[in-house]
């Protein structure tokens, strides 16, 4: 057993790079492995500014502009090799999409004339099982760059805009959009995730300007807006392309897990990932930093984090001024995440501001785009790249041999299964005699948690639920169970009742002729009996006679 383990250390640290201190820990480099861009047909105009979506397993192009900066409406997929184009009803350059529970794709919004100039309200419905677009109504109000989600009710939430007032609106999954509220501040390509409890946040890095936004304020559909100190050092990746929250999907809705991943970058322009679980933003555990430089230069990144959720890998793309096209991989199945930088050779025909779409193999398309050339939004690309991730030998030409990486599976295989016999013989622990890991999360959540019963006061409510308080924080409620046995040791009910007891203290000294009845109704217990119980755990006296003895 013990040498299967050795030689497996020994096999990774030949494949790995050397470790250098980063904050003081230790940490690998990331692998850079060279990856096949595979030219694949033109589309049939040169686009950018457009969405790319993976339809009943056809990857589909929607909108954008093309030569001259001129509006485009159409839409193209791809079907045996061929692009096949349509006509839209409106144009949507900069537009919203976002495939619902239906199989049908929203379009709404976009440029209202060429060269990027206003905005639209036009609204339409694409169905890509019938190849046919409709116009059926308007926004509530004209929106570009903007972001959307679809809730469980089949209605879905629209905010975000470019150059003017932003504010969250509804679509009812019907025929009309209403506005629902207003948000805290306007913001240009948010990111929109949705929340366990049917609630969804809002939080970007700059303004409907373009401009990074001094105060980063994360707003929710239905709660009160909030602030994350993580905020304070990074803020969401900047980026010019349309997304998609469903994209950065990592969680099971089946269980009611929503979790998301999402870039950020420093003041310094260092990358990073963050984890996003419902109103709980933490970084993501990785065993290198994001790689900001190549052996040909600056990297920059692009894109949010497309998720391959089969393969539970994400993909972030970048590229850099000898025009490579470079894809950040984040293992996040591991913990802490690895990571491997992927990169083409130079690409003098793509277009390196370009829309990535993931493909049902878990492979990336790169659509059209524009290069990095001076006004190059009057002549955007037609040309379409595969990056293969997920075929036999495509890491072939990359820095290390096939047959070494043959080897280490087969080591890894067999240990894998001598420490699972092993730990089949080995007694293992009792759930509550393991150590439980605070993390940097669990502390900022627990500091909300304390916020909320400090100002709120929950624990005045008799028969106070775990969801009770989760709901009021936007969050599943076995977060907030795990977090307070995690960072407090004890049970949500045992942290609940230090604070009606430390209320009941208060009653019993500032009003000394209230019943022990009255005060034990107040501090939000059932009865007196209850309170006295917690009283005596955690104070080894009655509270009458703890009344007594500090009155004194």
């Amino acid at each position: 057993m013990r040498q299967s383990i050795h030689l497996v250390a020994l096999l990774a640290a030949l494949l790995m790079c050397s470790t250098s201190a980063a904050d003081g820990v230790e940490k690998a480099n990331c692998p850079v492995v060279r990856v096949e861009a595979e030219r694949l047909p033109d589309m049939n105009v040169p686009r950018s500014g457009h969405s790319a979506l993976l339809l009943n397993g056809e990857v589909t192009v929607v909108g954008g502009h093309t030569s001259g900066f001129v509006l485009t409406p159409t839409i193209e997929y791809l079907e045996g090799g061929k692009w096949q184009q349509l006509q839209t009803v409106y144009t949507h350059d900069g537009g919203i999409s976002i495939v619902m529970a239906s199989g049908k794709v929203l379009l709404a919004g976009g440029f209202k004339d060429n060269l990027g100039i206003g905005q639209s309200f036009e609204v339409e419905l694409y169905d890509p099982a019938t190849h046919e677009s409709k116009g059926f109504g308007c926004l509530d109000q004209k929106r570009v760059s903007g972001a959307a989600v679809e809730l469980d009710s089949g209605r879905v939430m629209i905010t975000g805009n470019w150059y003017t007032d932003d504010g969250i609106e509804m679509f009812d999954g019907k025929t009309s959009f209403s506005h629902v509220r207003n948000v805290s501040q306007s913001r240009y390509l948010p990111h929109v995730f949705r929340t366990s409890d049917g609630d969804a946040v809002i939080v970007a890095g700059y303004d409907e300007r373009g401009n990074p936004l001094d105060t980063i304020v994360i707003d929710r559909l239905y709660g009160e807006p909030f602030r994350n100190e993580l905020f304070e050092n990074w803020r969401p990746l900047h980026y010019d392309l349309a997304q998609h929250s469903d994209d950065s999907f990592i969680g099971d809705k089946t269980k009611g897990e929503f979790r998301y991943l999402m870039p950020v970058e420093n003041e310094d322009g260092q990358l990073a990932i963050i984890d996003v679980r419902d109103t709980i933003f933490t970084p993501l555990p990785t065993t290198a930093p994001v790689p900001m430089q190549s052996q040909w230069g600056a990297i920059k990144y692009i894109t949010p984090v497309y998720a391959d959720r089969q393969h539970q890998r994400g993909y972030v793309v970048g590229f850099d001024n000898t025009n490579r096209l470079y894809a950040l991989c984040i293992d996040y199945a591991n913990n802490p995440a690895t990571l491997k930088l992927y990169h083409t050779d130079p690409l003098p025909e793509a277009g390196m501001l370009t829309i990535p779409v993931l493909t049902a193999e878990g492979n990336l398309m790169l659509t059209g785009g524009v290069g990095t050339e001076p006004n190059g939004n009057f002549s955007p690309k037609a040309s379409v790249w595969l990056l293969r991730f997920n075929d036999d030998g495509s890491e072939a030409a990359g820095g290390f041999n096939g047959w070494l990486w043959g080897v280490l599976a087969a080591v890894l295989l067999a240990a894998g299964v001598a420490v699972y016999v092993f730990r089949r013989r080995k007694p293992q622990p009792e759930p509550e005699e393991r150590l439980e890991t605070v993390t940097k999360g669990d502390e900022q959540l627990m500091q909300r948690i304390c916020q909320l019963m400090d100002e709120k006061q929950l624990y005045l409510q008799q028969g106070l639920k775990v969801s009770d308080i989760a709901s009021a924080l936007g969050i599943n409620s076995r977060y907030v169970s795990d977090c307070v046995k995690a960072v407090k040791g004890c049970s949500l009910t045992q942290f609940v009742n230090e604070y009606r007891v430390e209320h009941a203290k208060r009653l019993l000294l500032e009003c000394p002729e209230m019943k022990i009845s009255t005060v034990a109704v107040e501090s939000g217990f059932t009865n007196d009996k209850a309170m006295t119980r917690y009283f005596k755990e955690q104070t080894g006296m009655t509270p009458t006679e703890w009344k007594n003895e500090n009155q004194k």
